[in-house]
């Protein structure tokens, strides 16, 4: 069993580490995206090979749970006591505006409601990360899932270019710059990054909001299974190969289990950025096979409309979260 699992998964990790190297070279560019390019070049420029049939379906359902349970370990209740009232009220603002707000505007596209979603919590808390957390309680397609974490990396990348530019014109101080990039920008990654461009210390504000963003992920994967279960059950579909699909599925329950550990029990931090780490590992093989099974015809098919939208809402989201800062005095 272990032989026709092992060529596939050589396959996906050597594609995981390509990613991750690069994006050990330039800390931009989200290693995540680029692994879902990856599976995706494979199988429509060249040809996914058969041999990689189980351990792709072993990398796109368990091993991308475990990742996610695993990101448990980024959620810190101490980087909300760190930014203070002001923080969580801004936090809670961008947040609720940005996953609100694009859930509408992709009505106004006529969108498919869960590319939307997928786009809004991608948006709104942590980038690819985020839609790889919650794409299993959403009805969204590989082809969807693969649109909106390209999408939400094309954002992130501009608003390294952009968004000091700005700051500059709009005359931001360093805090207030640094804030505004951790309300803003998507992935930790691109929100370093950015930071990192204005310089005089604004990556230390950054960081700081962009984590306690972090940690609403946590609730909203809860809501998402339980509203997900719901629809199983109105669909018939509780019953799943004759087993009870779970209210809330292991995987969730593990992500909640893992950052309760985290925030009541002092983890070295050498162990706690390796679980990170390995998190990021699985999550990077779920989504090569996740875009081994994308094909340019269908990501085609879904047609300009969400880019335009993706653009329109991170103008928008941009703006939202200054005017957040500028009213919050973080």
């Amino acid at each position: 069993m272990v032989k026709s699992y092992a060529p596939g998964l050589a396959l996906i990790a050597v594609l995981v580490a390509i990613a991750f190297e690069i994006n050990h070279m330039q800390s931009a560019i989200s290693p995540l995206a680029l692994c879902v390019a990856f599976g995706f070049l494979v199988a429509n420029f060249i040809q996914w090979p058969a041999f990689a049939a189980p351990a792709t379906k072993l990398s796109s359902k368990t091993l991308m749970r475990i990742g996610v349970a695993l990101l448990g370990a980024q959620v810190s209740v101490a980087s909300l006591k760190e930014i203070g009232l002001k923080g969580v009220i801004t936090v809670a603002i961008v947040v609720s505006f940005t996953i609100f707000g694009i859930l509408g505007l992709s009505k106004l596209f006529k969108m498919s409601g869960d590319l939307g979603l997928l786009i809004g919590v991608g948006f709104g808390v942590c980038g690819a990360t985020a839609v790889a957390a919650i794409r299993p309680q959403t009805r969204a397609t590989e082809e969807e899932t693969s649109y909106a974490i390209g999408l939400i990396s094309l954002c992130g990348t501009l608003s390294i270019f952009l968004l000091p530019f700005l700051g500059h014109v709009f005359n931001l101080d360093t805090r207030e710059f640094g804030s505004w990039a951790g309300a803003a920008v998507h992935d930790v990654g691109q929100v370093v990054a950015t930071a990192s461009v204005w310089g005089d210390g604004a990556d230390k504000y950054a960081i700081v909001v962009k984590l306690a963003r972090v940690c609403l992920l946590a609730p909203i994967v809860l809501i998402l299974s339980i509203r997900h279960r719901k629809w199983l059950t109105s669909q018939g579909k509780s019953d799943v190969a004759g087993a009870k699909v779970p209210l809330i599925p292991y995987f969730v329950l593990g992500f909640i289990a893992v950052a309760t550990f985290h925030n009541l029990v002092t983890i070295n931090e050498r162990l706690l950025a390796d679980i990170v780490f390995t998190s990021k590992l699985l999550l990077g093989a779920g989504l090569v096979a996740l875009g081994s099974g994308v094909r340019w015809k269908a990501i085609r098919a879904i047609g300009p409309r969400p880019m335009a939208m993706g653009m329109i809402a991170w103008v928008i989201v941009a703006g939202v979260a200054l005017g957040a800062v500028k009213l919050t005095g973080l």
